[in-house]
């Protein structure tokens, strides 16, 4: 997906951080935004789906941003999936067996996904070889 305004929708923040930085250039870390939100960004090689792992979070939105390279982010509902690691409150986080096939979103440059609380997912899998991928994973908090 390349709508900013669907980043707009969820945090005004986000897409502001988006608007007015060259991703490309920011160095690896953590930006603190508005209201709870934040953004990582991060630098990996995608990984083989046999050791790729699904993961859920229960307080915050995801928007996992490709500023460069290209990977695969397979998506799952967290009731068809086998927890792995229990919930771990402090890192938001819970992980699951990779023992199900999800619907695969393949994201490259400028493209990005919104994952919802609840919803399984499994980031960073390579789409034909492995390949460095920078990507800015903006945190967005659950807004009751």
């Amino acid at each position: 997906m390349k709508d900013l305004e669907k980043i707009k929708e969820l945090d005004e923040s986000c897409y502001q951080f988006i608007k007015n930085n060259n991703l490309a250039e920011l160095e690896i870390g953590r930006y603190e935004l508005e209201n709870g939100s934040y953004v990582l960004i991060q630098s990996y090689t995608s990984k083989l789906r046999s050791v790729a792992k699904y993961e859920s979070h229960e307080n915050y939105y995801d928007i996992q941003y490709i500023i460069s390279g290209k990977e695969i982010i397979s998506m799952i509902p967290v009731e068809q999936l086998t927890v792995k690691v229990e919930y771990n409150p402090v890192k938001d986080i819970t992980f699951y067996e990779n023992s199900f096939d999800g619907i695969d979103h393949v994201l490259s440059d400028d493209e990005f996904l919104i994952i919802g609380p609840g919803e399984g997912h499994m980031p960073g899998v390579c789409v034909d070889e492995q390949n460095t991928i920078k990507k800015a994973v903006f945190k967005v908090p659950v807004r009751s």
